[in-house]
């Protein structure tokens, strides 16, 4: 019987612990980024620059998730990935911002290695990495690359 007890007060004081528990709403960089797509995305063909040879950059999309927000600049010299630079990188939380300083270093020196946003995720950053390369992968497009 007083095992009995013990085990529903403790799980009242569970239950009542869990249901007080309050969360901090995510705070975005830019509000209006949340409504770009997640994906790879084709940028529209009357925004994509000339495809003449020189130096074009562009600005990516921002890519948002409930953690980060990010948006990628791409500089293409002669059609070809020889710049990368982040404009945005946000994060909720401490958790999220350590991810995010882990692996934009990464993915950056992966996608100039490749010259191009076709690279593999960084193991345990995968929505940073997929927002990173979505955002990427659209300014390239925007500066004329394919």
């Amino acid at each position: 019987m007083r095992r009995t007890l013990a085990a529903l007060v403790v799980t009242a004081a569970v239950v009542v612990a869990l249901a007080s528990f309050r969360t901090h709403p995510v705070e975005h960089a830019n509000p209006s980024a949340a409504l770009q797509p997640l994906g790879p995305v084709r940028a529209p063909a009357h925004r994509r620059a000339p495809a003449t040879p020189g130096v074009h950059t562009a600005v990516g999309y921002a890519i948002s998730t409930p953690y980060t927000t990010i948006q990628v600049q791409a500089t293409l010299t002669h059609g070809r990935l020889t710049g990368v630079r982040t404009v945005t990188m946000s994060g909720d939380s401490a958790h999220t911002k350590a991810i995010n300083r882990r692996a934009e270093p990464l993915l950056r020196k992966r996608v100039l290695r490749a010259r191009s946003a076709d690279v593999d995720v960084v193991s345990g950053a995968t929505g940073t990495s997929t927002s990173f390369l979505s955002s990427l992968q659209s300014a390239i497009l925007r500066a004329g690359g394919e």
